[in-house]
Parts: C-alpha cells; sequence; structure tokens
C-alpha cells in the first residue's frame, strides 16, 4: 500500500495558508477601492473569504503538494538487474 510518512502534508497545509491569506489580501485591496465607510461590510466579506476559501482549495493544496514532491524528488528509476 502507498502511504506517505507521518507528517508528509504538512507542506500542503502550509499551501493552503498562504494562498488563503493571498486571497484575503486581494479581496481586501479590492474591497478598500470599491468600497467605502462599510467596515463592518468589508469585514463580513474578508471574513466569508477567510472561511470558505481554505475548504475549497483544500483538495487542490494536496495535488499541488504531491505534484511539487514528484517535481523534486520524482519516482525511483528502474534499473535492470539492480535489487528492489
Amino acid at each position: 500500500m502507498f502511504k506517505r510518512e507521518d507528517g508528509f502534508f504538512v507542506g500542503a497545509i502550509l499551501a493552503n495558508v498562504v494562498t488563503t491569506e493571498l486571497i484575503i489580501l486581494v479581496v481586501y485591496m479590492i474591497c478598500l477601492l470599491t468600497i467605502r465607510q462599510r467596515d463592518q461590510l468589508i469585514l463580513t466579506i474578508l471574513f466569508l473569504v477567510g472561511v470558505s476559501f481554505p475548504l475549497a482549495f483544500y483538495h487542490h493544496s494536496w495535488s499541488f503538494w504531491l505534484g511539487f514532491d514528484y517535481f523534486v524528488e520524482s519516482l525511483p528509476r528502474y534499473v535492470e538487474g539492480a535489487p528492489e
């Protein structure tokens, strides 16, 4: 059975958190440019983005992390005659 070691997907969690923070920052900048004097509305929008985006991006961050791991480490190459 294929199973990664304990703690492998901490990188996926990190990717999810960092991406969420960047999205919140972008949404905040857009809100500052478009919504005037509505602090409560801006906070509500940011809260909704901060709760919903990580849930929606969860599986994508795992895929991203697996792809990154494959890119960095790749799969072991099969060498004919080498012990398995």
